[in-house]
């Protein structure tokens, strides 16, 4: 429409022999209010058929999901200023026969159909860059806060945190790289009455790199994750590592 609006329409009809397919649609539109605000909303219908993982997984597959129906919407502001940029978003999501993997009672994860869910909350990014000559230094960071409610109880989903935060710094000289990782995750309830639940906990990460390459990528890398030790489960009765180490090596070609 002109240089500071864009916009997007969509429709969709998928053809499947199995079930009977909605006709998608799908609106976005990003407006430029000044150099440095942008304000862009989405809306859309969505529909998603069972995976063949989730009908015929040996042992966990079920064979008796239905296709998940949902409509979204979602309302976003980026302020952008020299090298950083804000993102914040709010969202809206209200899904029909959601289909998710939980945990069972002898311990395996299964799919299932949770027949309503409302799922709304806020995001938000931020991310700068600095360079001095040849160095360069990087933030990030970002939170989230979640609502995933069953209509039906009106209680939190199992295993979705309200919280969620993380922070990465970082600094690279020519082709070495040595950053900084830390990732916060609220507590989670681990009944579908929300009486049970497990603690939250904060994981850190210190990991270095060099890249051997010029045109081609060959990363050579050592990351020591959960630098704290922290004792931690993000599913009940499953500790996870304390500290442990990784050597990774990567290629591009």
């Amino acid at each position: 429409v002109s240089n500071n609006l864009d916009y997007e329409l969509g429709i969709r009809q998928e053809v499947t022999d199995m079930y009977e397919s909605p006709l998608l649609y799908s609106a976005g539109t990003s407006f430029a209010l000044t150099e440095f605000y942008t304000i862009k909303a989405n809306l859309s219908k969505n529909f998603r058929i069972p995976t063949f993982n989730d009908l015929y997984w040996q042992g966990s597959g079920n064979s008796n999901l239905k296709p998940e129906h949902s409509i979204q919407g979602e309302i976003g502001n980026e302020l952008n200023y020299k090298n950083s940029k804000l993102v914040v978003t709010g969202f809206l999501i209200q899904l029909e026969d959601m289909i998710r993997w939980i945990p069972t009672s002898n311990g395996l994860w299964q799919p299932e159909n949770t027949q309503s869910v409302k799922n709304y909350g806020l995001e938000a990014k931020f991310e700068t860059k600095k360079s001095i000559e040849m160095h360069l230094f990087s933030f990030s960071t970002g939170y989230a806060y979640t609502v995933s409610e069953n209509n039906e109880t009106e209680k939190q989903l199992t295993y979705v945190p309200n919280h969620k935060a993380n922070a990465n710094l970082a600094y690279n000289y020519k082709s070495f790289t040595t950053y900084y990782q830390w990732m916060y995750t609220g507590e989670v309830f681990t009944s579908s009455d929300n009486f049970y639940k497990l603690d939250d906990y904060a994981l850190s990460n210190i990991g270095i790199d060099y890249n051997f390459g010029k045109k081609k990528t060959y990363l050579l890398g050592f990351l020591v994750l959960n630098v704290a030790n922290e004792k931690y489960q993000n599913v009940i009765s499953r500790p996870m590592p304390g500290r442990n180490f990784k050597l990774y090596l990567t290629i591009n070609l």
